[in-house]
């Protein structure tokens, strides 16, 4: 290691978000952490991203955040007392359209395969485990931001296949 990369802090990953033209303002995003110090974290990776955030410590407060529409991915803690992030996820599905369809990505400490489907089955987009891994979290967002995928193209690909 070289005296540079021991006092340079590393760079960011890149983070490209599918279907979003450059001019078109960041997506913002909503942290929900029971814990200041997991805020904080994230919050910290959201402005390496650019990404503009706002923080809540509940399920609750995330539920009354959501409601307003100013968001456009949601990070969701799992555990927390009162209304935790399954409750919340479930409130926030059931808010009128855009804003109940929002993408919600779990972020836990509990990531195994079967909790990971748990958390898509009670409607969330995504996991990112705790702690956090920016790369991880990079991908995470920009996965939950692609456009979905077009029946259309799916079908020219099964038609190839087949042939």
């Amino acid at each position: 290691m070289s005296w540079r990369e021991a006092i340079e802090p590393p760079q960011p990953p890149t983070l490209t978000i599918p279907g979003r033209s450059r001019r078109r303002r960041p997506p913002r995003v909503l942290i929900v952490d029971d814990l200041a110090e997991n805020r904080l974290v994230l919050g910290l990776y959201c402005d390496q991203f650019g990404f503009p955030h706002e923080s809540v410590a509940s399920g609750h407060e995330a539920v009354e955040a959501a409601r307003s529409g100013r968001f456009e991915v949601i990070l969701m803690d799992i555990l927390m007392p009162g209304m935790d992030g399954f409750a919340a996820t479930k409130a926030i599905r059931a808010l009128p359209e855009p804003i109940g369809s929002a993408p919600i990505i779990a972020v836990t400490t509990a990531a195994a395969p079967g909790e990971v489907l748990r958390y898509l089955a009670c409607g969330m987009t995504g996991v990112v485990a705790k702690p956090i891994n920016i790369s991880r979290l990079a991908e995470a967002i920009s996965a939950a931001l692609a456009p979905p995928r077009r029946e259309a193209s799916s079908g020219r690909a099964r038609a190839a296949a087949a042939a």
